[in-house]
């Protein structure tokens, strides 16, 4: 689990819009009981450093 440092340190190096969607998230999500933490942001980045458009 996060200590309070360690998310202040996490959530340091974020963009506004990141940290918007993080809070956008936070509070829309329905609590259902079992919640296994993903970082969305890494998987975005993830999903957007291997883009393939195609090409004309």
């Amino acid at each position: 689990m996060n200590t309070p440092d360690n998310l202040l340190q996490s959530l340091e190096h974020l963009s506004a819009q990141q940290l918007r969607r993080l809070l956008t998230e936070h509070l829309t999500q329905q609590k259902l009981g079992l919640d296994w933490e993903s970082s969305a942001i890494e998987r975005d980045a993830a999903l957007n450093a291997n883009i393939v458009l195609p090409r004309r």
